[in-house]
């Protein structure tokens, strides 16, 4: 009987998370980067050439991130951008990218407090210097 109750406690504790991540939700919904993110989308949607351009690049930068040596990373970025150059400089991408900065600026921030904020041993990955 003793776990059932656990589990019940447990299961009201997340709900209460849950409820409260929730509200969190809405405030972030609520704020002029996250509005402005919303907008920008909506008209890079409307030119699907554009953005299936846009996302190819985005998906060819994510690649390069994780190649390695930092001279190789240098090297291919201006690569993709000089391949990429003119649907960088439509001013829809150009908002779209400054507005998604903004709201990953945001995000970053919120999950960095909680992280700051919770108490967890994670020693196991730091690397040893033998």
């Amino acid at each position: 009987m003793a776990a059932l109750e656990r589990q019940n406690h447990i299961s009201d504790e997340l709900e209460e998370i849950l409820e409260k991540t929730d509200s969190l939700m809405d405030l972030l919904r609520k704020t002029d980067s996250y509005r402005r993110y919303q907008k920008h989308l909506a008209a890079l949607r409307e030119q699907p050439e554009v953005m299936e351009e846009l996302n190819a690049f985005r998906r060819e930068n994510i690649e390069i991130q994780f190649l390695n040596g930092e001279e190789e990373y240098y090297e291919q970025t201006e690569k993709l951008q000089e391949k990429y150059k003119n649907i960088l400089m439509e001013s829809v991408v150009m908002d779209f990218l400054s507005s998604e900065q903004r709201v990953c600026k945001m995000m970053r921030k919120l999950y960095g407090r909680i992280a700051e904020g919770m108490s967890l041993d994670i020693s196991y990955m730091e690397v040893s210097e033998e």
